[in-house]
């Protein structure tokens, strides 16, 4: 086993602890996966670690769980030092990207294609918070792949990563170089794509005819949907609410609500 880890200037925790910017993710093609849960998730699912930074009262729980060799136990000081978290776990990963970056960026495990998929897009959605949301909520209610705007939070940031709970390692994720073209491309393979939106021209959702190869797609958490997705997309839907209640609902919230409609379609 690695020797214990007491120095905050050891480099490989130097080099850890400088993932935490985007710029150096990219560099090292590698991102930080922290807590007890998050380390489970990405092990089982087959995420490429290549360190876990473990304090002693978490060395016999990451046993067995990845190679012995891959394990480096670490001081409690030298763990906040990696960590973004007030009140860390005890466990940090280190791994590589889920998948090298194609010619849509993609980061998926399954690489089989299946036509009849169901697809969820994402567009210009700043937030990691929400897009980590987002990416659990579509994995809960059956969506089989996510096709995101270049534009939107990165990836990989912790963020993301936390609010996925694993979601992330386990759903086909698309980002769009060129997001209209993309949902065009969508189209014309069968896809009936819907903006959501505050339109006047909008379908509400409950008269929305749900098939498996109906899409939806949510926008930026302040201007919503540009115009040329909105285009690209060709329909347009808005989720009701109580009169005089509320402008808008949060990204998170007006996905969830859509994906819960779009569950158990079959057609």
């Amino acid at each position: 086993m690695n020797q214990t880890i007491t120095s905050r200037q050891n480099p490989l925790i130097v080099a850890a602890a400088a993932l935490s910017d985007r710029k150096y993710r990219e560099k090292e093609a590698a991102f930080l996966i922290e807590g007890k849960k998050l380390f489970e998730e990405a092990a089982a699912s087959g995420v490429p670690i290549t360190h876990v930074f473990a304090t002693g009262a978490m060395l016999p729980f990451v046993r067995g769980k990845v190679r012995e060799e891959l394990i480096y136990p670490v001081a409690d000081t030298v763990l906040d030092k990696i960590s973004s978290e007030k009140s860390p776990e005890g466990v940090i990963c280190r791994a590589g990207y889920i998948d090298k970056l194609h010619f849509f960026n993609k980061i998926y495990n399954d690489k089989e294609e299946d036509c009849g998929r169901r697809v969820f897009f994402v567009s210009s959605v700043r937030d990691p918070g929400n897009l980590g949301t987002l990416i659990r909520t579509a994995k809960a209610f059956g969506i089989d792949e996510i096709v995101t705007s270049a534009d939107c939070a990165d990836l990989y940031h912790t963020k993301t990563v936390r609010a996925s709970m694993g979601a992330l390692f386990r759903t086909r994720i698309v980002r769009a170089a060129d997001f209209p073209s993309a949902v065009r491309a969508y189209r014309n393979g069968g896809y009936e794509i819907w903006a959501s939106m505050l339109d006047p021209e909008a379908l509400p959702l409950p008269a929305v005819p749900m098939k498996r190869n109906t899409a939806f797609i949510v926008g930026n958490e302040g201007h919503g949907l540009d115009p040329e997705v909105v285009e690209a997309a060709g329909r347009t839907v808005y989720i009701p609410m109580a009169e005089g209640s509320v402008e808008s609902l949060n990204v998170s919230a007006a996905a969830c609500v859509l994906l819960w409609h779009g569950f158990g379609a079959k057609g």
